[in-house]
C-alpha cells in the first residue's frame, strides 16, 4: 500500500490526533461504586464525587474540545487521573482524563453510597473534645448534597447555603515565622471566611510554628481567633511556641503536642526605632493584667501564662490521685506529689510530657493520623487546602519583600560605577523598586525601611529630583 506523500496542514493533525485518543477502545472494567467522595482539582475549581457517579464533563486536549457524559470508574485524585466508562461515537470505551485537562465536570447522578453521612466524633486516645466554643467535633453536617454546585465546583447543600464535604475532615491554618510579620490575626480571618463556607461546627487546627513577636499583634490575634472560635472548634498543634505565640495559643481550649515541641517563655518585645527592643515595666504589667485575663476565660491558669512571661513567677501542680483534677499553684507549697515546672532561675515552658501530665495539653501527636484520633475523628480527611494557600501567599509575598528590599538597599550602598547617566539611571530603579514595594507589601516595608508615610514621602521626592537630573544631562548629552 502505497503512503500519501500529501502533508496535511499541522493544525488538522492536532484535532485527528485528539479525536483519535477519544476512540481508542479499551476494555470496560468498572469499578465497583460506593466509595467514599474524593476532591480532585480540575482546570477551574474543583470536582466532588465517587466511583459510580454520573457526571458531564467537557474536556479540552490540544485544540479539540469534547463534552461527555460518563460514569466514574477510578479516581486517582494524587495524580489527578478520573477514568470514566463513556460511550463516544456508538462505543463504549474506558477513558483516563486528566485533571488539568478538565474545563468542567459535574454530578448528574450520584452512586448508590452518595456521601457518607457526618456522625458523631468518637473519643480516641483519652482524648475529650473540649471548649467553650460551639464547633465540635460532632456538629451536625450542613445538609445533603444537591448536586448542585458553586462557581468553583464544590457540591451544595439542598438550601444551596453551605459546601458539603464528603466526610468529616479538618482544615488546618499553618502559623508560622514572627508574629506581626508572617504570623498575623489577618491570615485567620481570611480562614474564617472560607471556613464559614462549609457551614459552622468545623475544625480547624492551628498549626503554630513561631518563636514569637509583636505584642501589638497578639491582641489582633486573640480577636480573630475569639471570632473563629464563635462557630467552629479551633485547635492548636504546637511545633514550637513561644511567647506571642504561646499566648496565641492559650487562645484554643484544645492544645496538642508533637513529641519535641515546646511552648512558654512569654517574654514581651516591641518594634522600636532601631529594632526589636524589650517592653517597659508599665506596659509589660498592662500586657499581664490584659492577657492573664484572657487566657483564663479559656479556661487556663492565669498562673500559667505569668510564669511564661516572668522568671520570677513559679509554676507548680498537684493531681488529685482520685479524680486526676489538676490544681495549679503559683508558689512552692510541699504539698505531696507537687511537680515544679518553674523556678525563679527561667521563663516556664512547657514540653510534651509536662503539658500532657499537667493537663495543659490535650495529647501529643507527631502525625496527620495520630492527631485524627485524638480529635475524636475516624481518620485524617483535610476538607480543604485553603489554610496552606492563605498562610503560604501571604509568606512568599513578605519574605520577597524583604529580600528584595535589603538587595536594594545594598545596592544602594556600593560604590559608584559606569557613567553619570548609568550611576543615575541604578538609583532610579533603586527607588522605584522600594516605592513599588511599600504598595504591595506595606507591613514589610515598614519592617525593611522604616514610617511607611514619612519613608515613602521622601523617596518620591528624591526620584523626582534624580529624574529631573537624567533629563538634563540626556538633553546635554544629546546638543
Amino acid at each position: 500500500m502505497k503512503h500519501s506523500t500529501r502533508r496535511i496542514p499541522s493544525l488538522l493533525v492536532i484535532v485527528a490526533l485528539a479525536a483519535a485518543l477519544f476512540a481508542l477502545a479499551v476494555p470496560v472494567h468498572a469499578q465497583q461504586s460506593g466509595a467514599k467522595q474524593q476532591q480532585v482539582k480540575l482546570q477551574k475549581g474543583t470536582w466532588w464525587g465517587s466511583v459510580g457517579d454520573r457526571v458531564e464533563v467537557v474536556v479540552k486536549e490540544q485544540l479539540s474540545t469534547r463534552t461527555l457524559t460518563a460514569t466514574v470508574t477510578k479516581i486517582d485524585a494524587d495524580k489527578g487521573i478520573i477514568t470514566v466508562d463513556a460511550e463516544v461515537d456508538g462505543k463504549k470505551l474506558v477513558r483516563p482524563l486528566f485533571a488539568s485537562n478538565i474545563v468542567s465536570m459535574k454530578t448528574v447522578g450520584a452512586s448508590a453510597a452518595g456521601a457518607p453521612a457526618s456522625g458523631g466524633a468518637g473519643k480516641a486516645g483519652g482524648a475529650v473534645p473540649a471548649g467553650k466554643a460551639s464547633g465540635t467535633a460532632g456538629a451536625p453536617s450542613p445538609g445533603k448534597p444537591s448536586g448542585k454546585v458553586d462557581s468553583q465546583g464544590y457540591q451544595l447543600d439542598e438550601n444551596g447555603k453551605y459546601r458539603v464535604a464528603p466526610q468529616k475532615g479538618v482544615f488546618v491554618l499553618p502559623l508560622s515565622g514572627m508574629v506581626g510579620k508572617t504570623m498575623r490575626g489577618h491570615e485567620i480571618d481570611e480562614m474564617l471566611a472560607e471556613v464559614d463556607k462549609w457551614g459552622p461546627g468545623q475544625t480547624v487546627i492551628l498549626d503554630i510554628d513561631s518563636g514569637g513577636g509583636l505584642v501589638t499583634e497578639i491582641f489582633k490575634i486573640v480577636d480573630a481567633i475569639k471570632r473563629l472560635k464563635k462557630d467552629h472548634r479551633v485547635v492548636a498543634w504546637i511545633r514550637r511556641a513561644f511567647s506571642a505565640a504561646a499566648c496565641t495559643s492559650m487562645q484554643c481550649e484544645e492544645i496538642y503536642f508533637r513529641t519535641t515541641a515546646s511552648n512558654g517563655a512569654s517574654t514581651m518585645i516591641q518594634q522600636g526605632e532601631n529594632g526589636m527592643v524589650a517592653s517597659s515595666p508599665e506596659e509589660t504589667e498592662k500586657f499581664k493584667r490584659d492577657m492573664a485575663a484572657i487566657v483564663e476565660d479559656n479556661g487556663y491558669s492565669r498562673y500559667i501564662f505569668l510564669a511564661m512571661v516572668l522568671r520570677e513567677d513559679v509554676l507548680t501542680y498537684t493531681k488529685d490521685p482520685v479524680t486526676g483534677k489538676v490544681k495549679w499553684n503559683n508558689k512552692i507549697t510541699g504539698e505531696p506529689g507537687e511537680v515544679v515546672l518553674s523556678d525563679e532561675s527561667e521563663n516556664l515552658a512547657f514540653t510534651a510530657s509536662t503539658a500532657l501530665d499537667s493537663g495543659f495539653s490535650k495529647g501529643t501527636a507527631d502525625t496527620e493520623e495520630e492527631l485524627a484520633k485524638l480529635l475524636g475523628l475516624p481518620e485524617w480527611y483535610l476538607i480543604s487546602d485553603c489554610g496552606a494557600r492563605i498562610s503560604g501567599d501571604w509568606k512568599k509575598l513578605f519574605e520577597g519583600c524583604e529580600a528584595d528590599l535589603e538587595y536594594q538597599k545594598r545596592r544602594a550602598g556600593l560604590p559608584p560605577t559606569g557613567t553619570a547617566v548609568d550611576q543615575i539611571a541604578e538609583q532610579i530603579d533603586i527607588l522605584q523598586k522600594m516605592l513599588s514595594w511599600a504598595k504591595r507589601c506595606p507591613l514589610c516595608f515598614e519592617f525593611t525601611i522604616g514610617d511607611k508615610d514619612a519613608a515613602t514621602k521622601e523617596i518620591t521626592k528624591q526620584l523626582k529630583d534624580l529624574q529631573k537630573q537624567l533629563r538634563s544631562l540626556r538633553e546635554e548629552s544629546a546638543k
